[in-house]
């Protein structure tokens, strides 16, 4: 807060105190702090609080406001449900942990630096494991082959098809926190 305002704030309650009337506040205050004096409206609504009892001069506090402050222990518990599950929503974080999703959206984002990045399953990229199954499979088919080579009128097979017992997840349920 400015140091002009609360001089204000004081010199307001300070005349009511002493029985001016609310026409010749204004006048005053400009004439004392000129361009930098609070509006009419603001100076009403001051003169109005103080005359129902209001001593201070200070701003209450708002609703809405992040009544926590974030700390390391606020950082360290959103960093260990990221580290537990890399999906997890940040609007699952604020209820769990009670904390505003301002607070976490920075938190995640500044102090934490994640990001949220998409995790594709892409088929045509096999892992070793895939590999190496593919491979047995492939060595059992010639196996089979050789001890009895009518097999092959019995498999069906498709040009250039892939049937997948996997259904892919949507690009959005796919998303993880990764770091930058």
């Amino acid at each position: 807060m400015d140091a002009s305002r609360s001089e204000q704030r004081t010199v307001v309650l300070f005349l009511i105190a002493e029985g001016e009337r609310n026409a010749d506040y204004h006048r005053r205050m400009v004439a004392v702090y000129g361009e930098h004096c609070l509006g009419r409206m603001a100076e009403n609504n001051w003169c109005k609080s103080f005359r129902e009892g209001r001593q201070t001069i200070l701003d209450l506090p708002r609703p809405g406001q992040a009544n926590i402050v974030i700390t390391n222990n606020s950082i360290a518990a959103v960093d260990e449900m990221f580290r537990a599950n890399r999906r997890v929503r940040t609007r699952n974080i604020s209820d769990e942990l009670n904390l505003s999703k301002g607070t976490v959206h920075t938190t995640v984002h500044q102090h934490l630096q994640y990001s949220k990045v998409c995790a594709e399953w892409v088929p045509k990229h096999l892992t070793i494991d895939h590999q190496k199954q593919r491979m047995g499979l492939s060595l059992q088919h010639l196996i089979r082959y050789a001890e009895d080579p009518s097999i092959l009128e019995r498999i069906v097979a498709g040009h250039e098809s892939w049937c997948h017992h996997y259904t892919p997840e949507s690009k959005k349920t796919s998303m993880q926190w990764k770091h930058t």
